[in-house]
């Protein structure tokens, strides 16, 4: 596992994964909704931002996915 300098919690880690799943949804939500609605202003002005975070949440959602193991292997210890 990488090393981050970040000392936490097994139970804080987690909780932090579910506030990252979250945020991903939204914006997955958002998205949808600006992509199948850009005849409105508002929607087309913000797609671009909303691809964005998007993106920067897909990120962040995996790279809770990817060490969940490495925190439930430190339970175990």
């Amino acid at each position: 596992m990488e090393e981050v300098g970040l000392n936490i919690t097994p139970k804080e880690f987690k909780r932090l994964s579910k506030l990252a799943e979250e945020v991903y949804n939204i914006a997955v939500v958002i998205d949808y909704f600006c992509a199948t609605q850009p005849d409105k202003e508002e929607c087309y002005n913000l797609a671009p931002i909303v691809k964005y975070l998007h993106r920067e949440a897909d990120l962040l959602n995996a790279f809770f996915i990817d060490h969940e193991k490495d925190i439930e292997n430190l339970n175990c210890i």
